[in-house]
């Protein structure tokens, strides 16, 4: 995979334009939930900014062990900042289940671990590791 931006969304000089909630197990079938406003003209570019933006966690690895997803919605919500609608389980084999309710019509994308690992590889393949 290539990405097809000119700029990449971590070095524009624009206003956040997503809000994105990273998961990750806390332990005793709790969750952390930690928000931050981020770039792009996509949910693509937007978890982009998040891995290889300054500051980030993830873009010197491709994602922490207790990462158990990672939730991309279109605009800027203060509603999400304080409690993000979101549902975690497990499915009947295991795996993490990560569910967005009452989204009334927001756009939202859900990265599972293996996604983020993917894209994260993809973009320090192509840009080295984050800023």
């Amino acid at each position: 995979m290539t990405f097809s931006w000119k700029t990449p969304p971590w070095d524009r000089p624009e206003d956040c334009t997503h809000l994105t909630v990273t998961i990750t197990e806390a332990g005793g079938g709790r969750f952390r939930f930690t928000t931050e406003a981020v770039r792009g003209d996509d949910a693509i570019e937007a978890l982009a900014d998040l891995l290889m933006g300054p500051g980030s966690l993830l873009g010197a690895a491709p994602a922490p062990a207790a990462l158990v997803g990672i939730v991309v919605q279109r605009g800027i919500d203060p509603a999400w900042l304080a409690q993000p609608p979101i549902q975690v389980g497990r499915d009947e084999r295991g795996r993490w289940q990560v569910a967005v309710r009452n989204t009334k019509g927001t756009d939202a994308t859900v990265f599972s671990p293996t996604e983020v690992r993917g894209i994260s590889s993809r973009l320090r393949s192509q840009y080295g590791h984050g800023s």
